[in-house]
């Protein structure tokens, strides 16, 4: 645990510490901008390449999933949703990787990671309201209601850090005790299990980010 809250340094980059999760971060950023690359060239109008077809299926997800809760602003949430769900759920994989750690599974990581949902609340809601229409929210319908939609908004963005980093760091640990128990039998089945639990985790963020800005765009707020 107290690894995860202040991660040990690696080495110093111009007086600066680097820790195991920046590095970790470092090569999950590398990977994405990578396959991005790669399977974003040369695009057919019908796809009829395995990794376009995995781009556009992932992108069609993002879309329905984004429109089901705030119809119509689908393209205007999908680069800040997709990209969340992206790094997300490919930076709670990197544990399995030999010599990785899950940049989630460092408190650090996931409260970045929610302050930038608390920031992208307020920015979409008062570019697509106003400020005037977006900020009555608050005092709505009493102004002694403002100090209370605060509160609101502080402690949903800890619940979004904590949630992802309570799980991730909870799973590395379960699966590191059972491989010290069983190192043969464990790995594979407690692999697939952190799979899956990282993209259960990928997607409760995702939603929830959602859920956050189609509410800060809606009239009712």
């Amino acid at each position: 645990m107290e690894e995860a809250l202040n991660p040990g340094v690696l080495f110093l980059l111009f007086g600066i510490p680097v820790t195991k999760t920046v590095v970790s971060t470092w090569i999950v950023m590398a990977f994405l901008v990578g396959a991005s690359f790669i399977s974003t060239r040369k695009l057919d109008f019908v796809p009829k390449r395995f990794l376009q077809n995995v781009v556009e299926l992932f992108v069609e997800a993002i879309m329905y999933l984004i429109e089901d809760m705030s119809p119509g602003n689908g393209k205007k949430f999908l680069p800040l949703v997709g990209t969340l769900a992206l790094f997300i759920g490919t930076a709670n994989l990197a544990g399995l990787v030999p010599g990785l750690s899950s940049p989630t599974s460092d408190f650090n990581t996931t409260l970045a990671l929610a302050l930038v949902v608390f920031f992208s609340v307020p920015y979409y809601g008062i570019k697509t309201r106003g400020a005037k229409n977006y900020f009555k929210d608050y005092i709505t319908p009493s102004p002694i209601m403002a100090p209370f939609h605060i509160i609101s908004e502080v402690t949903r963005t800890f619940s979004l850090a904590l949630r992802l980093f309570g799980n991730i760091m909870g799973e590395e640990i379960v699966i590191a005790i059972l491989f010290l128990l069983s190192p043969i039998l464990v790995p594979v089945p407690m692999m697939l299990f952190s799979i899956f639990t990282g993209i259960v985790q990928a997607y409760i963020f995702t939603i929830l980010t959602a859920v956050y800005l189609s509410s800060a765009v809606s009239a009712e707020g």
